[in-house]
């Protein structure tokens, strides 16, 4: 845990002896969720200071996870997402939660990553294989099945009104597809692999395999600037609301803070 006012880190705990992939915070700032590559789920208390729980619910590394509403969704190299319905426990002494598996959406090969729409009611999915998938979460079915990369898709997100998603893959292409019809209507080649990104529905700020931050005019299909940062592959980003301040992490072992001035 990374205080941003000391710039120091205030805090560590190890859960594993493999990598961890996806980590969040949830709603009151009291819990830290975190996902590993042992096929495990663990839940952190920040007032406690220690493990609460653990989650063993994929057979696989668990690649990336989601909280939206209480409920927590899990997709794993097991090839499955899964929707879990999370209750804190009744004792303040135990602190356990308990664990109730709404749905499970099966797919062909390793799931690598997923996102939300704004009103939960549709997930998306990239695979391993660059396959991404509609979901419909209310009746766990899927809307569509689109092989749009060739390789592993490193992220994909929803615009702001869920008309939209964006990817992005091992293949270094931008693909946006309309969400109603399942069609590619846009496509976008990169230098290089970006492994994530945050985008308003016109802009794109994506992390590179380099390490550099690149703003994107995506009707123009052009970068229109370049940050230099990390020196490895950018992993993860976080962007506030304002989208004026973002987190980034990398290979490199290094967070960096950045303040957004378009």
């Amino acid at each position: 845990m990374f205080s941003k006012e000391s710039k120091a880190i205030q805090r560590s705990v190890s859960f594993s002896n493999m990598a961890l992939s996806s980590c969040l915070i949830l709603p009151g700032d009291t819990t830290v969720i975190s996902s590993s590559w042992d096929n495990h789920i663990y839940f952190y208390s920040i007032a406690f200071g220690r493990q609460q729980d653990i989650l063993m619910g994929h057979d696989d590394a668990v690649s990336k996870i989601c909280w939206r509403d209480g409920r927590l969704y899990s997709a794993s190299w097991d090839s499955t997402v899964k929707v879990w319905h999370c209750a804190p426990g009744e004792t303040l002494s135990s602190k356990k939660h308990h664990f109730e598996l709404l749905a499970e959406l099966e797919h062909e090969v390793s799931v690598n990553t997923i996102n939300l729409n704004a009103a939960n009611t549709t997930l998306v999915s990239g695979t391993k294989e660059g396959t991404i998938s509609v979901w419909d979460v209310t009746t766990a079915t899927a809307l569509h099945q689109l092989p749009c990369h060739s390789g592993t898709v490193f992220d994909v997100a929803f615009s702001p009104d869920s008309r939209h998603l964006l990817s992005t893959g091992e293949d270094c292409c931008f693909k946006v597809i309309d969400v109603q019809t399942g069609m590619v209507i846009s496509s976008v080649t990169t230098d290089e692999p970006q492994r994530c990104f945050k985008w308003d529905g016109n802009t794109i700020l994506s992390g590179s395999q380099s390490g550099e931050l690149l703003i994107w005019d995506l009707l123009g299909g052009k970068v229109t600037e370049r940050l230099k940062g990390h020196t490895g592959a950018v992993m993860s980003m976080w962007m506030n609301e304002q989208c004026n301040s973002v987190i980034t992490g990398g290979e490199d072992k290094q967070i960096i803070f950045w303040k957004l001035q378009y």
